[in-house]
């Protein structure tokens, strides 16, 4: 039997995304068949693999593995634990939009530090403080050079609050392919008597300083430039101030004897005397000395004062779970066995200490995951490296060393985790690590300490994600992102570039969770922004892919609209009409406070053809997200919208265009019938939901559809509500 659809007419095949299918909706900017703008190397459909519709949140990179690669290190982005005080810096502060004329679609902003007054009281001094001091003094441009963390953004922001006050410093981000020399068009941007922090890759910091001078001095404010320091600069310019970190013993004591005033109310000579009691713990003292820097010693000082009073075994706990501790560790692990007994080593099997380090690297790119992926990847790995030093191939090696002889020290993680299992009624044995961060220390000493090794290892990781295996896929891109956080450029040449490149869409996913994942260690964020950008403004259609997947594994740009600049540009590719990653991109950017700016992004994608599709699929995928730790699953954006946080007249147009496009209009219907059933059983929604559908039901294709498909909804079996029935009556008198 034919199905006749509320027109009276025949339901038509199913189209194409991008292809007309909205029946006679006058009041839409309907799609033709004119072909969308081709750029070089565009992909016919047919070469497309087909992709079904995208879960909201699947592709999402989970942010436990950024704690597992960096531990307390990870990027506040993707941190669960609300970050406070100096760690704060830069996150989640208030943004402000530089306006100025021909802007070009990502805008530059400036964003207020709202964390700098906490940051002065536990600032520990650096010898950079007091020539910057005398310098921003002087000049109204001044240029910090330094190493990343080692504190030199909290140097800056410190030199500024005490010159124009803690409620007076801003940073200013700069969106890709924009130069700092905007700023002389910003108008009433620049504050008077505030400070800015500018981080500036490269080497053009003499130049900025100078175009920049004469407008930050004729506002009697400061811009102080921080560029990186590669200890190979030669002469340094007169307002050039060299950074060096601070001593990790006064990080520790400012930010300990902050904590103890402050939370315990302790006096100065009180604390004093409590730090130099726990200073007195030797273990302590080589756990700060071996710090990276104060990004590593700032949690010790917290978790140490959280703890307070602390014996000593609970500050050896304490440190057992610091960066320091864990590279100690780690070097354990991958220390051969036989080099801690001579004798032992004759009596030894043949390069069992090769196997013994491949394995325990395999134990922690795969943790969390059965062991079966263990051996096999160990296996490839002694392959990778044969291959590289030309030996010949020895097989897989089998029934030759238990699992506790392979693991060495990690056996005691590996038990643990086999009784944590059998308590919970499984029997999958898993590679479980007591300390999760320790999985990304024992990659990085693999990296750092085995360097010869590295060829091996990144073909290696290219062998398993070349692998039709999710999880491997996914575990060698967590790897590569690590090492990326390393050597951007090396790793991302050996294999990311090629993996985004793919025709496989899994090898695509790769290359964007491998970004995600560098992302997360903070260091090479604008790394990953250039290479991303690049990617979505290039001539590849693979890459634009790639790309778009980046942000739909949960890339965050500084200001949304860098991130949905991006989007739009590679949804305007040919081959993004038949996918619906770009939708999910947008999802993965939403949160409550952002619902208007997305929605009015959207609807004014709505308004170009070749970006329909998008703009609905994304509306689809917003609208079934619920509000966070709603029992009853009532969606947030619906939410919004009755709270008037949303434009109605942009919300209705999407909702036009998903209810009359035929690829995403069964699924469109479906969940607009869900939203008036949460309207009907919550008064509070009834009348906003009403009156949208009123606006809605006043085009008559709308109109008739409504009621044809409605009443084929299981919600509204027995009869639309009167509510319901009132509001699609009432769009008559609109239509008069």
């Amino acid at each position: 039997m034919t199905s006749k659809n509320p027109d009276g007419e025949a339901t038509p095949a199913e189209t194409t995304a991008g292809e007309a299918g909205y029946g006679d909706a006058a009041a839409l900017e309907l799609r033709t068949d004119e072909p969308v703008r081709q750029e070089e190397e565009a992909v016919p459909k047919s070469e497309v693999e087909p992709q079904d519709e995208i879960e909201p949140g699947s592709l999402r990179m989970d942010p436990q593995v950024g704690e597992e690669l960096y531990g307390a290190q990870v990027s506040a982005a993707y941190s669960r634990v609300k970050v406070h005080g100096v760690n704060a810096l830069g996150d989640h502060n208030k943004i402000h939009i530089v306006n100025y004329e021909g802007q070009p679609p990502a805008k530059p902003v400036i964003r207020e530090l709202v964390g700098v007054p906490d940051l002065l009281p536990v600032y520990a001094e650096t010898a950079a403080d007091e020539e910057l001091a005398e310098k921003l003094g002087r000049r109204s441009t001044v240029c910090l050079a330094g190493r990343p963390h080692t504190g030199r953004f909290s140097t800056a922001c410190v030199a500024l609050a005490r010159r124009h006050g803690p409620d007076r410093v801003h940073e200013v981000l700069l969106p890709g392919g924009v130069e700092p020399e905007v700023l002389n068009r910003a108008g009433d941007s620049i504050k008077e008597d505030h400070g800015y922090v500018l981080r500036l890759p490269g080497d053009r910091h003499s130049q900025v300083m100078r175009l920049l001078a004469d407008l930050f001095r004729r506002r009697s404010a400061s811009l102080l430039l921080i560029r990186h320091d590669d200890s190979r600069a030669g002469v340094r310019h007169s307002a050039e101030v060299q950074h060096r970190r601070p001593e990790p013993l006064a990080v520790f004591r400012a930010h300990l004897g902050h904590h103890l005033r402050d939370k315990l109310s302790l006096t100065d000579a009180e604390s004093a005397e409590v730090i130099h009691g726990y200073l007195r713990h030797s273990g302590l003292i080589r756990a700060l000395h071996g710090s990276y820097g104060p990004r590593e010693v700032v949690p010790i000082a917290e978790a140490i004062g959280g703890g307070h009073p602390a014996d000593d075994g609970t500050v050896a706990e304490t440190l057992g779970r610091s960066q320091p501790q864990r590279r100690a560790r780690a070097a354990e692990i991958l220390r051969s066995d036989a080099s801690l007994d001579a004798d032992s080593a004759s009596r030894r099997p043949r390069r069992i200490d090769q196997h013994e380090r491949a394995f325990r690297i395999a134990y922690a790119v795969f943790a969390r995951q059965p062991l079966h992926y263990v051996f096999e990847a160990a296996g490839l790995l002694l392959e990778e490296i044969d291959g590289q030093a030309k030996r010949v191939d020895w097989g897989r090696l089998a029934l030759q060393h238990p699992v506790s002889e392979l693991l060495g020290p990690l056996d005691v993680d590996w038990r643990e985790g086999r009784e944590a299992t059998r308590s919970r009624g499984g029997s999958s044995r898993s590679a479980w690590l007591h300390d999760g961060a320790m999985r990304g220390v024992i990659i990085d000493e693999a990296w750092h300490e085995f360097d010869s090794t590295r060829p091996a290892l990144l073909k290696w990781l290219d062998t398993l994600a070349s692998r039709n295996d999710d999880p491997m896929r996914r575990a060698a891109a967590e790897a590569a992102g690590l090492l990326a956080h390393h050597d951007f450029a090396r790793v991302c040449v050996d294999l990311i570039d090629d993996w985004a490149a793919s025709p496989k869409p899994r090898l695509r996913q790769a290359a964007a969770w491998a970004m995600v994942a560098a992302d997360m260690g903070g260091l090479v964020g604008h790394l990953v922004r250039r290479q991303v950008r690049d990617w979505a403004g290039g001539h590849r259609n693979f890459q634009r892919d790639a790309a778009a997947r980046v942000y739909a594994s949960g890339l965050q740009q500084p200001d949304l609209s860098w991130s949905l600049a991006d989007l739009r540009r590679i949804a305007q590719d040919p081959m993004q009409q038949h996918t619906y990653i770009v939708a999910e991109g947008v999802c993965q950017l939403y949160t409550p406070f952002r619902a208007d700016q997305i929605i009015f992004e959207l609807a004014r994608w709505s308004d170009d053809r070749q970006l329909q599709l998008h703009a609905a699929g994304a509306l689809l995928s917003l609208a079934t997200l619920p509000v966070e730790d709603s029992p009853g699953g009532t969606p947030d954006l619906m939410l919004r919208f009755v709270e008037q946080q949303v434009a109605t007249g942009d919300l209705v147009r999407l909702w036009e265009l998903a209810l009359l496009m035929n690829d995403l209009s069964p699924r469109a219907w479906t969940i607009f019938g869900y939203w008036l059933a949460k309207a009907d059983t919550d008064e509070t929604l009834r009348k906003a939901i009403g009156g949208m559908v009123t606006e809605l039901t006043a085009q008559p294709t709308l109109r008739r559809r409504m009621t044809f498909y409605l009443a084929r909804l299981s919600q509204f079996e027995d009869g639309l509500p009167e509510w319901l029935d009132a509001a699609m009556r009432s769009s008559q008198g609109v239509m008069a």
